[in-house]
């Protein structure tokens, strides 16, 4: 039977009758399994064209752009299309879905998927079991763009392209390479089973999962740990790094204990000294400056054996912001701060609020010592609220706002409940100074005393009202605990902070089924996919982070959905590029020294990312941020630019062809901002890099830097430009042909996207 649309043109009205016939005579036979279960939207038997209706008329296609019957108030065009091979966790539904279509420019235009349902409940055809239908709405901004293909992403996972007319039929893109027809089974297929998370998690870890969970939970794969993972297993590495020690044990923190200096740095590094070794460059390097806690974070990053806490714990320092740019720019100020977040990144948010809301950097950077009942500042109370907890919008409990009738989103906070969560955070000074001239930028801040606290009676988030205590310290510690009490216990809490902390690790895109399992176990540990050891708590960060790592959004062999994975933030990229490379000093004979720039700063910075020195209390860059002309979000684009673009190249080039080589020791010892310098090892390429035709460099780099994603085309680029290289001389031949090679591959598109 011909099954192409022409049947269609002439009435386009498809009754319930024309649609089991033209779903059972496009029948063909099943195609075998692949490894990663993709779904599968089903076409015609002889074309890729999809079998589908405009949802309230029964219309065949070209669709509309508005439907001539109104869906409510809306009379945008919804399509019913139908899909297969769909591999769900246990109550998982429409939230996990997005779509998308392409028109012939190559402009992706997002869908809204609105409705999802076995076609044979919503259809009554017993026939069409194991079939689901779909309906999506039609985007704004889609115009009569004719032929289109669309795609149903799950899980980070693409479906087949099937192609749909807008407007009127024909033109649009063509047909994706090896695309085939994707008709039902000749034998309708039972249900779809359910994913079974275990086993899937259980299973063995292929090299490309590998390298995407370092990616995620480390500040980047190398071959030992791919190894390592693959032989030990998601978790039981996640129980290693939870467990993993750290240099400073009784402050929970690889951030080593600072000298606080004297306040007046003329008093503290003088001109002259008596001491033959002083050297006032360094001092001030060492006590005023961000040198001595960029450093570390450096060597942490490229050798600590916590990688998981280390990671965790900068994506709070971006949600919890105090910056060392201006107020807070001493390296011992910030320390304090720094600890806190690496001792919490696997323990209570609600105990990591309290001890960064006590914190004397947060004090001095938003403002709270010096908020009293007579003066009050709302600097802190308001980013509390609309930064570090619940945003400005009410959640549902998956992270989508909530609307009012009108659709426009609900504030989760006002003015006036600014005002009382001010009101109960004054009164709080720092604490007594460590010595003559050392203010106290140590021990957590303390009441003010006196009657500095306004102790009236507040009404807080969700009307919870607070009796007046009295303008003393004992209210002040009071009010501030209740206070706290009442933000970590609101509702939005566990979406909005679980979000950000996914679009840090795994993705700037996920999806609002993926943000409400993992805020589901952020309300309560035991509500997640694995909750060996949980104890029902709320706010615990260890379970987070593994619902969040663990995700079958976050896990699997192939991320193909055009909008999954996160621009790689400049702290990210360069520590990857470097971990994946065996980073050593300048000469190759022991680590690094962790001075990223020949300057003595850090590459990072080049990139608007000065590590510890962002510039407002907005981070880096903002989670909000779309990538411009689209409506997708891509906060790490936020700092992208032409200028920045062209300097990561830069930035690549020096660490790939020269290295940071090591300051000179004169005319101190103390002196150099560059003790160790550091380079990269690639020897390992080079003898491979005998015959590039061979692919073994390639498909090192692919493995390594790309989860086995290169594209075709920058495979044979790569292998040309190597074959480019014949110097005479054997050594630098290999030599230059590896590095040519490492230099694409860091600097093109595709490795600057963690998929």
């Amino acid at each position: 039977m011909n099954t192409s649309i022409a049947p269609f043109a002439a009435t386009r009205r498809v009754s319930l009758t024309a649609l089991l016939v033209v779903i059972i005579c496009s029948l063909a036979a099943t195609t075998s399994a692949a490894t990663n279960k993709k779904p599968i939207l089903l076409s015609h038997s002889n074309s890729t064209r999809a079998i589908a209706l405009e949802t309230i008329t029964l219309l065949a296609e070209p669709f509309s752009l508005n439907q001539s019957i109104p869906w409510g108030t809306d009379n945008r065009t919804r399509i019913s299309i139908f899909a297969m091979n769909l591999e769900l966790l246990p109550g998982e539904g429409i939230n996990a879905f997005t779509a998308d279509v392409q028109d012939s420019t190559g402009k992706l235009y997002p869908l809204t998927v609105e409705f999802m349902g076995p076609a044979r409940d919503v259809w009554g055809i017993t026939n069409l079991s194991g079939i689901t239908m779909f309906v999506v709405r039609l985007s704004e901004d889609l115009g009569d763009v004719g032929d289109v293909l669309l795609r149903l992403n799950l899980h980070g996972v693409s479906s087949n392209r099937v192609r749909i007319a807008i407007g009127h039929v024909g033109g649009g893109p063509a047909d994706d390479q090896g695309a085939v027809p994707t008709p039902a089974p000749i034998t309708p297929p039972p249900p779809d089973a359910p994913l079974d998370v275990s086993a899937f998690i259980n299973a063995p870890i292929s090299d490309a999962d590998a390298v995407r969970f370092l990616e995620q939970a480390s500040w980047g794969p190398t071959p030992t740990e791919i190894a390592h993972l693959k032989q030990v297993g998601f978790l039981a590495y996640l129980n290693e790094q939870f467990n993993a020690p750290v240099t400073n044990p009784s402050r929970g923190s690889n951030y080593p204990d600072l000298l606080f200096p004297l306040d007046d740095n003329a008093q503290q590094c003088p001109t002259t000294s008596s001491d033959p070794n002083y050297n006032q460059a360094v001092c001030l390097r060492d006590n005023y400056s961000m040198y001595p806690i960029q450093r570390t974070f450096f060597t942490n990053a490229l050798y600590g054996p916590d990688q998981l806490r280390q990671r965790v714990a900068f994506a709070l320092h971006q949600i919890l912001v105090v910056s060392g740019a201006s107020e807070v720019n001493r390296p011992s100020w910030m320390t304090i701060y720094l600890q806190a977040l690496d001792r919490n990144a696997f323990g209570s948010y609600r105990t990591l609020l309290q001890e960064i809301t006590l914190s004397p950097a947060m004090g001095e950077y938003l403002d709270m010592r010096l908020s009293t009942r007579t003066s009050p500042n709302e600097n802190f109370a308001r980013e509390v609220l609309q930064l570090f907890s619940l945003g400005t919008d009410t959640l549902n409990p998956d992270g989508t706002p909530q609307r009012d009738s009108q659709g426009i989103p609900i504030p989760s906070y006002t003015q006036t409940q600014v005002n009382e969560f001010t009101r109960a955070f004054t009164g709080w000074t720092l604490a007594t100074a460590l010595g003559a001239g050392i203010t106290n930028y140590r021990d957590p801040m303390v009441p003010r005393g006196g009657t500095n606290h306004d102790g009236g009676a507040k009404v807080l988030l969700n009307n919870q009202a607070v009796p007046s205590c009295g303008n003393n310290a004992t209210c002040a510690i009071s009010d501030m605990n209740v206070a706290l009490d009442n933000i970590f216990n609101h509702s939005n809490v566990g979406p909005f902070v679980s979000k950000q902390l996914i679009q840090h690790l795994v993705t700037s895109n996920p999806t609002p089924a993926y943000v409400g399992r993992v805020a589901r176990v952020f309300n309560n540990d035991c509500d997640g996919l694995f909750n060996q050891g949980c104890t029902g708590a709320r706010g615990n960060l260890k379970f987070v982070v593994q619902a969040i790592l663990l995700d079958p959004e976050a896990r699997g062999n192939v991320k193909d959905d055009p909008n999954y994975g996160k621009l790689r933030e400049p702290a990210q990229y360069v520590n990857g590029f470097l971990r994946a490379f065996n980073v050593k000093s300048f000469d190759k004979t022991q680590n690094s020294d962790g001075v990223l720039d020949s300057r003595g700063g850090n590459f990072t910075g080049t990139l608007d990312q000065p590590i510890f020195q962002p510039p407002t209390v907005f981070s880096y860059y903002q989670p909000g941020y779309e990538v411009p002309g689209t409506k997708i979000l891509g906060p790490a684009f936020g700092i992208l630019s032409t200028s920045t673009t062209l300097r990561r190249a830069n930035d690549i080039n020096t660490l790939t062809y020269s290295g940071v080589s090591a300051a000179p020791s004169s005319p101190t010892p103390l002196s150099p901002d560059r003790p160790r310098g550091t380079s990269i090892d690639i020897s390992n390429l080079e003898a491979m890099s005998v015959n590039p035709n061979d692919g073994q460099v390639v498909d090192t780099l692919n493995t390594l830097l790309l989860h086995g994603s290169m594209s075709t085309q920058m495979r044979s680029s790569i292998i040309t430009a190597m074959n480019a290289i014949n110097d005479s001389n054997l050594t630098t031949r290999h030599q230059k042909r590896a590095r040519v090679a490492v230099y694409l591959a860091a600097t093109s598109s595709q490795y600057d996207i963690q998929r």
